[in-house]
């Protein structure tokens, strides 16, 4: 605060008016000594006839700290009006400078608002509901893992916990919309793509072959986590419904009361488990409840990611400042004389400071100002590339909070670049000054400690961002080499959702299935058809518990969690998914013969160990006539399959054939199936031969979803691929900023040694040698930057570990590749000014003193 009051120079009022009391009574008690009084006498006569010194002290001091507002008011206002004027005639006299100036920083201020906007729009902006806080998805946990919930458990749970104002729950289920004469799917923001914003309220939508009667329309901002939720239909469980608890489909949501935690709320919650663990040990023998807020469960998979890309952008934006506190200082130093005459002519240190104080806010507000049209543009670049599952990244705009933060972070910088520099100045000797005329000392260039700081922090700092980016590249590298454990070329998948109302019977979607697929496969161009319950890197699926039958009793802790796959017989040949011991499925394997499965390799290893599992029987899915387990006979093991993606170990699956699926897992898929079809052509051109077959089946069953194997590979690849490109490009973009700094501090170091070259060259210096002298002054700042990166990048990237796959955080490779990239642009933004060095006329050099 003292700097500031200096700054700002503010009168000291209290002294002026302890110093105006203290002489009107030195002269009364002069006057009364003088009549012969004496001197302590006197001065308490002189006290007392001054009378309510206190109080006239407080009211003068009011007084005159008025005053001087007054005045500080109007010399401020005036100063930095001469400031501002002064400095804006300085900015026009150098257009080029400015120009640099501004655009350097506004690449900076620009990149940080926008990832500012992605993170505001993702993490920090309230979700449009009251009290999120109080909000919280509930869960099962099995084996360590959070699951969605079974009507049975919820009911439990809505019946015996009263810490909650309400238990709501929801299943994402499919509908098929059959308006006009084409079916379509639901997507998007219905009611005003579909229906054009027309009143619809009262009237009726046919959706999967019933009538739905619209009560209302939800707002757009109640889009809270996915983009997929469009049509809300109430939920009603049947009593069969409610008494199962172990299938397990239903998000919970809660909201505590209010002054009740988040531990009571799982102490209650403890105390239903303890119940419905005792009466029901066979489904919910190691129920325990989870409870996650709702925000965290919405973006918390995305706040670390996101957090990482904004400190990456900031480091970008302290390149930035360092440029410019560069540029400052130079023009600080060619400005030399004038400052001098300022100083000499009374202006005050800290008048100086105010003033080039006043030409950094000018220059960053400014710099806020294009930062802002840049940050517009590069918003809409990080949507477009940006993962599609990101949630609420659509709402990032240049909003109020966006607009502040931009200027604040302006601010902020002009501070940064421009506090050194102008400290530095103000302190610069004025006989030097004056003599010199801004030229410069021939002892000027690196043994500048600040200017060569500034190097060493730019370097460090883009070190720092390319050993990230560095190894970003290399896990996207190691993803993409990885087998997915199938052929995704030359593949197109579509999915087709069944109606409930028209295909409830099991028996009738099993045969529509197997009509579709014998249907898909005889199409012209393809050479291979199927369908199934899922394919990979694609949505939906679901999981079962699995134990072989010589593992004992029953037993839940004995179970393998294992993913579900229902498939026709030629998936295996579609998909190019090898069969490694035993056979794939054939024309026997039909409802009412021997149940059978394929296992993969992962559940082949967990179950069997080493031992051969072909013709081994596992429980799963459902139980038998007698409440047994039903078991199935392993007729083949498939190779391993990378479901979610290559980042994704594989995990225990098994496939069942289409005609033995069991009647439950009609409702656990939503009887959704995907048909996949191979050609040897371009994908894309089955697209109608599908529709074509679908029709055929019913034309009122649309297909959705229609993509290449290949595109749902590369969709599981977004999020490593988004995160490289962003922090690749920051890196490029710190590169160039530290190697335009270095060219820049070079060229001056340069320029202020003229005299000093000419000289060595004038002695027999050679051009080899003047060379080597610049780039060794060169070198020093980018040796002492590269290894202080070095230590921040082994201390920084630990926090992409989460984001790596095959690559250590601390990978040597990466940081001696990035440490010898850098070391080699500088050298090139130094070869320029080390070549002008070299060809300087010592005759030339020796007059310009």
């Amino acid at each position: 605060m003292a700097f500031f009051n200096r700054v700002w120079w503010r009168p000291r009022v209290a002294d002026e008016v302890d110093e105006e009391i203290a002489f009107h009574v030195e002269m009364r008690t002069r006057e009364l000594v003088a009549r012969g009084m004496p001197p302590d006498a006197a001065r308490r006569e002189a006290e007392r006839r001054l009378g309510g010194a206190d109080r006239m002290r407080a009211r003068l001091r009011a007084l005159g700290t008025e005053r001087n507002r007054h005045m500080q008011r109007t010399q401020y206002l005036g100063e930095l009006a001469q400031d501002i004027a002064f400095t804006w005639r300085q900015l026009r006299k150098n257009p080029g400078f400015t120009a640099v100036a501004v655009l350097t920083l506004a690449l900076g201020i620009g990149g940080t608002t926008a990832i500012f906007s992605a993170v505001y729009a993702v993490v920090l902006r309230p979700f449009p509901l009251a009290d999120t806080e109080r909000l919280y998805v509930v869960g099962e946990t099995y084996q360590g893992l959070i699951s969605s919930m079974s009507a049975g458990v919820y009911t439990d749970a809505t019946a015996g916990v009263t810490a909650f104002e309400g238990l709501a729950a929801e299943q994402f289920v499919s509908f098929n919309l059959a308006e006009g004469t084409t079916p379509e799917r639901v997507v998007g923001k219905l009611w005003v793509r579909r229906f054009g914003a027309r009143p619809i309220v009262g009237t009726s939508i046919r959706m999967n072959g019933r009538d739905y009667h619209v009560a209302g329309v939800m707002p757009a901002a109640f889009d809270l986590a996915s983009n997929d939720e469009d049509v809300w239909t109430p939920i009603a469980f049947t009593p069969e419904r409610k008494a199962m608890h172990d299938e397990h489909y239903l998000t919970v949501y809660g909201r505590l009361k209010r002054g009740v935690s988040r531990e009571q709320a799982l102490q209650q919650l403890e105390a239903v488990a303890v119940r419905v663990r005792h009466d029901f040990p066979r489904d919910v023998s190691e129920l325990r409840y989870s409870m996650e807020s709702f925000g965290e469960n919405v973006v918390g998979g995305y706040r670390a990611r996101l957090f990482v890309l904004l400190g990456a952008v900031l480091v970008v934006l302290l390149i930035a400042c360092g440029n410019v506190a560069n540029l400052l200082l130079a023009r600080g130093a060619a400005r030399g004389r004038e400052i001098a005459v300022r100083t000499a002519l009374g202006a005050g240190r800290m008048r100086i400071v105010r003033q080039l104080l006043t030409e950094s806010v000018l220059l960053a507000l400014a710099a806020a100002g294009a930062g802002l049209l840049l940050a517009h543009w590069f918003i809409t670049g990080v949507v477009a590339a940006s993962p599609r599952d990101v949630p609420r990244l659509d709402q990032a705009r240049i909003d109020p909070v966006a607009f502040g933060f931009a200027i604040a972070i302006g601010l902020v910088s002009s501070v940064v670049c421009g506090l050194a520099p102008a400290l530095r100045l103000a302190r610069a000797d004025v006989q030097t000054g004056l003599r010199d005329g801004g030229r410069g000392s021939t002892r000027g260039g690196f043994r500048d400690r600040l200017r060569a700081g500034l190097i060493v922090a730019e370097v460090a700092l883009s070190l720092l961002l390319l050993v990230g980016a560095g190894l970003l590249i290399r896990s996207a590298l190691a993803l993409q080499r990885v087998n997915p454990g199938f052929d995704p070329h030359g593949v197109l998948s579509a999915r087709v959702a069944l109606p409930q109302a028209s295909y409830g019977d099991p028996a009738r979607a099993a045969d529509t299935f197997r009509r579709l697929a014998d249907d898909v496969a005889a199409a012209p161009g393809v050479t291979h058809g199927a369908v199934t319950s899922f394919a990979a890197m694609g949505p939906g699926g679901g999981s079962n518990g699995l134990m072989p039958e010589d593992a004992g009793d029953f037993d839940l802790r004995k179970l393998i969690q294992s993913q579900l796959r229902i498939v026709t017989s030629d998936f295996f040949a579609t998909m190019r998914i090898p069969i490694v011991k035993g056979r794939g499925f054939d024309a026997g394997d039909r409802r009412g013969g021997q149940k059978v499965m394929i296992v993969s390799e992962a559940l082949a290893a967990r179950a069997f160990g080493g031992r051969n599992p072909i013709g081994k029987r596992m429980g799963c899915c459902e139980s038998g006539p007698d409440g047994k387990q039903d078991y199935k006979v392993i007729v083949g093991v498939a190779g391993d399959l990378r479901s979610r993606g290559p980042a994704t170990a594989p995990r225990p699956e098994f496939y069942l054939p289409l005609a033995q699926a069991p009647d439950a897992a009609w409702d656990w898929i939503n009887r959704t199936f995907y048909i996949v079809a191979r050609t040897d052509g371009n994908p894309q051109t089955l697209t109608p031969a599908l529709r074509a077959a679908v029709a055929r089946i019913d034309p009122e069953l649309p297909l959705f979803d229609v993509r290449e194997m290949d595109q749902r590979l590369a969709g599981a690849l977004a999020t490593s691929r988004f995160n490289t490109l962003l922090l690749t490009l920051l890196g490029a973009v710190g590169l160039l900023l530290a190697a335009s700094g270095i060219y820049g501090v070079i060229a001056y170091f340069v320029s202020q040694r003229t005299q000093e070259i000419g000289v060595r060259i004038a002695l027999g210096a050679t051009a080899a040698g003047v060379v080597r002298l610049v780039l060794g002054e060169a070198l020093q700042p980018v040796a002492m930057g590269a290894a202080v990166g070095v230590a921040a990048a082994i201390a920084a990237t630990r926090v992409l570990a989460s984001q790596l796959f095959a690559v250590s955080p601390t990978d040597p490779l990466t940081i001696a590749a990035v440490v010898a990239v850098l070391v080699g642009v500088a050298l090139v933004a130094s070869v320029i000014p080390a070549r002008r060095a070299a060809s300087i006329d010592p005759t030339r050099a020796l007059q310009s003193e």
